[in-house]
C-alpha cells in the first residue's frame, strides 16, 4: 500500500529527510509517519497521539503497509512526555495550533533540546510560534509555504542554539517569516494579497460598528508594509 501525503505534510516530510528516528507528535492516522518510513526518509518513527482512538488508527496503517516495530513504534501520549533526551534527533509537529506547538517544546524541554532538527507545520498562530522559538534559543533554519485545500501553509524547519539570542523581528515578519519574505516566493505575495484584503474587509466592517480595534490596524499595517517592499523590490 503506497501512503500519499497531502501537500502541507509532504512538505513537512521533505524537511525530514535523512534523519534516523523521527518522533511524529500528534501523528493523528499516521498517514506522515508511514510516508516517512515507506519514502526511507527516516528509519524509526516514533508516532504518539493523545488519542487512543487515532492512533489505533494509526496502526492499522502501518499494519496495512507491512511495518515493523523496528520501523514504527507507537506511544499514546500527550507532547514529548514518552521520550528521553536524545532518544530522538528529529521532531515533527503537524497539524496542529502555532501555539500548542510552543507550549510542548515548553513542556518538553530538555527532549526538544537534544534534538537536530524540528519541524513544525502550525494550522494557524505563526506569529506566536516564531516568537516563542526566538525567545528561547532556536534558530530558525528554513522555510516554505505550500498552498494546501485553498489555504496557504507554513512550515518552519528549526534547531536549538542554545545559547545564541537575536533580534526580535517585527509582527508582520514573525508572522509571514524572514526565510520566506528573504526568498521572494511567490506564493508569499499570494498569501499576502489575501491576508491584506481579508483584513481590510474586517477594517471596513469596524469602521461601519464605530469600533476599531487597534489590534486588527497593527495587523493590517504590518502585511501592507510587507506587500509594498515585496513588489517594490520585484520592480527593481
Amino acid at each position: 500500500m503506497q501512503v500519499h501525503l497531502r501537500p502541507r505534510l509532504l512538505a513537512a516530510a521533505s524537511f525530514l529527510a535523512a534523519s534516523h528516528t523521527v518522533a511524529d507528535i500528534g501523528c493523528d492516522h499516521g498517514r506522515l509517519s508511514a510516508a516517512l518510513v515507506q519514502r526511507g526518509l527516516a528509519k524509526h518513527v516514533l508516532a504518539s497521539d493523545i488519542s487512543e482512538d487515532s492512533l489505533q488508527k494509526a496502526k492499522d496503517l502501518a499494519c496495512r503497509c507491512g511495518f515493523s516495530s523496528e520501523q514504527l513504534s507507537f506511544f499514546v501520549s500527550d507532547g514529548l512526555s514518552h521520550l528521553v533526551p536524545g532518544e530522538a534527533d528529529a521532531l515533527v509537529f503537524a497539524g496542529m495550533g502555532g501555539e500548542l506547538i510552543a507550549r510542548l517544546l515548553e513542556e518538553g524541554k530538555e527532549i526538544a533540546h537534544s534534538a537536530k532538527r524540528i519541524v513544525m507545520q502550525p494550522m494557524g498562530g505563526t506569529k506566536e510560534l516564531r516568537k516563542y522559538l526566538y525567545e528561547n534559543g532556536y534558530g530558525i533554519k528554513d522555510e516554505t509555504m505550500v498552498p494546501d485545500a485553498g489555504r496557504y501553509y507554513q512550515i518552519l524547519l528549526a534547531s536549538p542554539n542554545i545559547g545564541h539570542s537575536a533580534e526580535m523581528p517585527s509582527d508582520a515578519i514573525l508572522e509571514f517569516g524572514a526565510i520566506l519574505f528573504a526568498k521572494r516566493d511567490p506564493l508569499l505575495r499570494e498569501a499576502l494579497i489575501r491576508c491584506v484584503e481579508g483584513r481590510r474587509r474586517r477594517m471596513q466592517r469596524a469602521e461601519k460598528n464605530g469600533v476599531i480595534p487597534p489590534q486588527l490596524v497593527h495587523e493590517l499595517t504590518g502585511a501592507e508594509m510587507l506587500l509594498s517592499q515585496f513588489d517594490q523590490e520585484e520592480q527593481q
